[in-house]
């Protein structure tokens, strides 16, 4: 694996939605790992990883991975769209969010591996401080996708909640604990997953 580039380029423009995506040097960032990744700054993203070799997670090891999530966006990495822990992978819709900037108003933000690998890392070893293994848990690749337009977010946003229906997890109008979307769970991460669909309010 080649090195990682830790800063996206100059960002000093305002915050921009769709309008424009000329994709120069200064705007998007390419790393090879062993696939392509393109990041931008105010860019969204559609990312999907997997369980090593399609381990089944359980669902207290799913209330794990959502917790974290969700922390993540709490501490300002992201902001989050959706995010659904299936069980055998995860999808996640976000926009990371500006790390830090410089004196001359230039801003570096969250690169991807920033956001995903502290996920999988922390992750992994709670899984398996529960479980008592210290086997692999995740596959080392993750697969992320450049959103290109609000009707694009709209159609991964649909894929995302769908996906535990389509994919036949549960059957058609059973809740599904481990999805997560701004109108579905509370702000603030709950102790697992299935607390959040108890809340009154929450579907």
């Amino acid at each position: 694996m080649s090195a990682e580039t830790d800063r996206l380029g100059s960002a000093r423009a305002s915050r921009a939605g769709f309008g424009a995506f000329a994709e120069t040097s200064a705007e998007v960032l390419y790393s090879k790992r062993r696939l392509p990744h393109f990041e931008r700054p105010w860019g969204k993203y559609a990312v999907t990883f997997s369980t090593h070799n399609r381990r089944l997670l359980n669902p207290a090891e799913r209330d794990i991975v959502l917790r974290r999530v969700l922390h993540a966006h709490e501490n300002g990495q992201y902001e989050l769209y959706a995010a659904c822990v299936m069980p055998d992978h995860i999808h996640l819709l976000f926009e990371p969010q500006v790390k830090n900037t410089d004196s001359e108003g230039g801003s570096a933000f969250w690169l991807l591996s920033e956001i995903l690998q502290p996920i999988k890392s922390s992750t992994a070893h709670r899984i398996n401080k529960a479980s008592g293994t210290d086997g692999t848990v995740w596959e080392k690749e993750s697969f992320d996708r450049l959103i290109r337009s609000e009707s694009d977010l709209q159609e991964k946003l649909e894929y995302i909640c769908r996906n535990p229906w389509d994919a036949g997890v549960i059957a058609q109008g059973e809740d599904y604990p481990w999805l997560w979307t701004p109108d579905r769970s509370p702000a603030v991460a709950p102790e697992t997953a299935r607390e959040a669909r108890a809340l009154p309010g929450k579907t």
